[in-house]
């Protein structure tokens, strides 16, 4: 079945059908065989209502949309776990079963790895426009010291905006919005307007140090500044799914700004006091928020305070 499902931008509209194919089959009539079940899954639901679950597991949190319209995802985690998100999505939505779009809140792989599958399913990708232009650059990320090659455009999403841009679909309005400067240049959150429910993506790392991607445009002060956005979005009943860790609310998300406030201003402290930053490291002046390790440790942390603030490596 054809669908029409209206996105709206600031600057312009775009109208598409949901099942015009991205790649040629050869028999476009065909009803395709059911997905089986993984052998070892490695993933797990959690359901927030009757049309909104969330896929956790390696990567980033899945938001999964359903409805009488299809499916609209938001991430898409590894490539590895392409096939297990089209099975779990598939038993999630039944009969409407059409997969439109996949919102990618950013540019790293952990997050938008199965781009190229949900394409080849039939959804049409969608970004800020900086996530385009990030996948199509090599960079150095000197937070893990390697090299991060450009992807082929298989990944790169075919819808971007520059502020923020709204689907319509299954009843609902999701808005997506950027916030600039936050985990990478290329950030959005997603609003789920009547459930109230938002989608951080990257810019919320729940219960543990956050991965600032100074190298893509990344700031601890821009992380800061998204949760303000989500906090003004907010009332107690909202729903929040970070990019990483469990499912919380706007105590939690308040709670996850004030760690972050902490963050930066002990680092700023210190530097504005004319600290070197392995003089501020060996302070450690993270040290009671050693729960927080995870794979940033508290040095990563610092570290990435300090390059917020103008700070350099050498």
């Amino acid at each position: 079945m054809t669908r029409l499902i209206v996105l709206t931008t600031a600057a312009f509209l775009i109208a598409c059908t949901a099942k015009a194919p991205v790649v040629a089959h050869e028999d476009q009539h065909a009803e395709p065989a059911p997905r089986v079940a993984p052998a070892e899954p490695q993933l797990t639901v959690e359901t927030i209502n009757d049309n909104l679950h969330v896929l956790f597991g390696a990567g980033g949190n899945v938001g999964v949309s359903t409805g009488s319209d299809g499916i609209v995802l938001i991430d898409d985690k590894y490539a590895r776990n392409a096939e297990e998100i089209l099975y779990q999505v598939e038993q999630l939505a039944g009969e409407n079963d059409d997969l439109l779009f996949v919102i990618n809140t950013h540019l790293h792989g952990d997050h938008s790895g199965s781009n190229p599958d949900m394409k080849e399913a039939g959804a049409m990708i969608m970004a800020h426009e900086n996530v385009r232009t990030r996948m199509g650059t090599r960079y150095m990320n000197e937070a893990f010291r390697a090299m991060n090659e450009a992807k082929e455009e298989a990944f790169w999403p075919v819808v971007t905006f520059s502020n923020e841009a709204s689907l319509h679909f299954n009843g609902i309005t999701a808005r997506a919005v950027h916030t600039p400067t936050a985990h990478t240049d290329g950030d959005s959150i997603v609003i789920f307007e009547e459930p109230n429910v938002i989608h951080m993506g990257d810019t919320l790392f729940l219960g543990m140090f956050p991965f600032v991607d100074v190298d893509s445009g990344g700031s601890l002060q821009g992380m800061i500044a998204a949760h303000d956005v989500a906090l003004g979005l907010s009332d107690a009943n909202t729903v929040i799914i970070p990019g990483h860790g469990p499912i919380t609310d706007k105590a939690g998300l308040t709670d996850a700004r004030a760690t972050l406030q902490a963050i930066h201003d002990r680092v700023r402290v210190r530097k504005e006091a004319g600290e070197t930053l392995q003089a501020i490291i060996e302070a450690q002046p993270l040290a009671d928020m050693a729960d927080l390790d995870s794979f940033i440790k508290q040095d990563g942390m610092i570290t990435a305070a300090w390059r917020s603030m103008g700070g350099t490596l050498n």
